[in-house]
């Protein structure tokens, strides 16, 4: 009897080793930087989509948000590059741009509210995005601290969803 619970403990712990192998096979990574963030999001059991070419691999996580009554969730997208990662939520608003200044001086407001990220204004696509730089250190868990500035990410457009939202009128 204790030698079927060891065989079936066995080979469940192999199943499980060969999925998270085969997992970590898909994700080919191009640098250091990458393969720290790819390894602490499996490490975290995270749900992430990978992309990659020859100068950048992209992570994206879903986070599910609390605050934003008009957003269920928020794809959080981490540029990793050789030397740094940009972590960014593109895309969150529409602003009304027929007051340069005003938005400008709103989104100035907005960010002297907030700590790590800045919420920056895109004129050509007449988007306004949130952004964090992260530098890489070697031998610091680089992965952790991307992952966390893509949680902070996420955690701001939450709580300022409703001030962004305002940005459109």
């Amino acid at each position: 009897m204790a030698l079927k619970r060891g065989i079936c403990l066995f080979l469940a712990c192999m199943g499980l080793l060969l999925s998270a192998c085969a997992v970590a096979q898909e994700v080919e990574c191009h640098f250091d930087s990458s393969r720290e963030v790819a390894a602490y999001l499996q490490e975290a059991d995270l749900e992430f989509s990978f992309q990659s070419n020859e100068t950048i691999d992209a992570f994206v996580v879903n986070y599910k948000l609390s605050n934003a009554t008009a957003l269920k969730e928020v794809p959080v997208r981490a540029y990793v590059y050789e030397d740094s990662a940009a972590v960014m939520v593109s895309g969150i608003v529409t602003p009304d741009n027929s007051d340069m200044l005003k938005l400008y001086e709103d989104l100035e407001a907005l960010n002297d509210s907030v700590s790590f990220v800045r919420f920056i204004y895109d004129a050509e696509n007449n988007k306004v995005f949130c952004q964090a730089d992260v530098p890489y250190v070697a031998d610091a868990d680089f992965g952790a601290m991307v992952e966390r500035y893509m949680y902070i990410t996420a955690l701001t457009v939450d709580d300022h969803y409703e001030e962004l939202a305002a940005l459109r009128n």
